[in-house]
């Protein structure tokens, strides 16, 4: 039998010795994304949320010996089957959810490789990437899209990589009268089959955006941005530019170009990374820089850019204007 490990029971781990006479068999990755979070003393894994392929090492081992290991995991966890970059399949080990006790005290792990563990001063709380509203209203119904200034936006995910502090989540349920909080992400046979029913042809535009960060979820937005781009409508996605930190080792920028995205609409929201860092309060180090980055590589491969701000006190309009200039991208003050 094969199980994947990916923190303490590796080799040169805190819990290897318990492997017993388990035989190694390899390195890899999981063929899938989910969400490694740093618990302190040791790692687990989310399921349900697609962050990154998780790196560890597979071992073959006896019955019995699983058996033990899942004492040794306990009631935090439950293992599942998983397929391999390499296309094996081996049991892993879930987290059933992050324990009460941890939650305040998590973090996301982007890389998926539990010897990546940030800083001090880089770690944002796991629930400010995976954040979804609880305790939705009984009848509660998701909003997939909604129609605002002859546009459609596409809200496909809550899941955010910063928690700004004028975010208008933290003060409203959603938008001009429409409900953003969504009881699950909808899957992309979901998105296509509300797209089907409307005339599309009437709208400007489709945006991705809504009451998450829409690049949490690039797959999903890159084949529906391909299914529109084939019937000729303009497409935008409004983003906060962490993708490649939400997706790394993805050329982010190629695969949107590739799809047909043809503009985006980025959240700059400060002239310095100091401000970003206070006012945005990003999951990932180096965010401002990653979101510059992005922008510039938007504008390199020919998709049209834009930068915008929010008017709260200490942004300086003009500062964010002239960045905006300076890089080739057009610039908008909301």
């Amino acid at each position: 039998m094969y199980l994947f490990v990916y923190g303490t029971l590796k080799h040169n781990c805190v819990g290897h010795q318990l492997m017993g006479n388990a035989t190694f068999i390899c390195s890899t990755r999981t063929s899938r994304k989910y969400a490694m979070v740093d618990l302190g003393p040791f790692p687990g894994v989310v399921h349900d949320k697609h962050i990154s392929l998780i790196t560890g090492e597979i071992y073959n081992i006896e019955y019995g010996l699983l058996c033990k290991l899942d004492d040794y995991e306990g009631k935090w966890y439950f293992r599942s089957e998983v397929p391999m970059e390499n296309g094996m399949t081996a049991q892993m080990y879930f987290l059933k959810d992050i324990p009460s006790s941890k939650k305040n005290k998590s973090f996301l792990i982007p890389s998926g490789i539990w010897e990546d563990k940030m800083d001090e001063k880089a770690k944002g709380t796991v629930e400010n990437i995976l954040c979804t509203k609880k305790n939705l209203s009984p009848g509660h119904q998701d909003t997939l899209a909604y129609e605002v200034h002859n546009n459609l936006y596409l809200n496909i995910t809550n899941r955010c990589s910063a928690r700004c502090t004028f975010c208008i989540r933290d003060m409203a349920d959603g938008v001009y009268g429409y409900d953003l909080w969504l009881s699950r992400e909808p899957t992309l046979e979901d998105m296509i089959t509300h797209l089907r029913a409307l005339d599309l042809k009437k709208y400007k535009e489709i945006v991705f955006t809504g009451f998450g960060e829409p690049t949490t979820r690039f797959s999903v937005l890159l084949s529906i941005t391909a299914w529109l781009h084939e019937q000729g409508i303009k497409v935008r996605l409004d983003t906060n530019g962490h993708a490649a930190l939400i997706n790394p080792g993805t050329d982010v920028v190629g695969e949107l170009r590739n799809a047909g995205m043809d503009a985006v609409s980025v959240s700059l929201n400060a002239q310095n990374e100091e401000l970003y860092d206070s006012l945005c309060k990003p999951v990932f180090a180096g965010s401002y820089q990653a979101m510059l980055s992005f922008a510039r590589q938007c504008i390199a491969a020919g998709i049209s850019t834009r930068l915008t701000v929010v008017k709260v006190p200490d942004v300086d309009i003009e500062a964010c204007e002239k960045i905006a200039k300076d890089m080739g991208a057009s610039f908008f003050a909301r």
